[in-house]
């Protein structure tokens, strides 16, 4: 008989290595001034974590890799320090200089955390509450358009 397999679900893919990387790409995308608090951008590390841990092996090693990349890339542009280790505005600077890149894999590398990280930042209620969205009580849809009035079918007109 054939052991069932079943899927680890409680896989993490960030490693300790790993959290400190994305945690600053956090505070560099969504906390430049100070706005987020400390807590609440190492319970995003956790969000990012079990958002990307359920995908494919593949994925999961290509994720891992981008932040390597990441964590070194402050020395492609001359600079001696790891990305974690950028205070925070030299952090946004390098970002927009990866993202301008000429080298067609760096601006890739900013694109796909930026966007894994934006949708999963602004699902916060708190957050959304902050941009001005109005949530639960939001009503555009709730407007009824007009019902166009029909023409007359031919058929209509030649039996009347």
């Amino acid at each position: 008989m054939v052991p069932l397999v079943t899927k680890d679900f409680q896989r993490t893919t960030l490693r300790p290595r790993h959290r400190p990387i994305v945690r600053a790409l956090a505070e560099a995308l969504f906390s430049p001034n100070g706005e987020a608090t400390p807590e609440r951008l190492d319970a995003f590390v956790d969000e990012v974590d079990a958002f990307i841990s359920p995908a494919s092996k593949t994925l999961r090693l290509g994720l891992v890799m981008m932040l390597w990349v990441l964590r070194w890339s402050p020395l492609l542009f001359g600079r001696f320090r790891l990305f974690e280790d950028l205070s925070v505005e030299d952090r946004v600077t390098h970002l927009e200089r990866l993202d301008r890149s000429k080298v067609k894999p760096l601006p890739l590398i900013v694109v796909a955390y930026k966007t894994v990280m934006t949708m999963l930042f602004y699902e916060d209620e708190q957050e959304l509450a902050g941009l001005g969205y109005p949530g639960p009580e939001r009503k555009r849809y709730l407007a009824v358009a007009p019902r166009p009035v029909a023409a007359p079918s031919p058929a209509q007109e030649i039996t009347s």
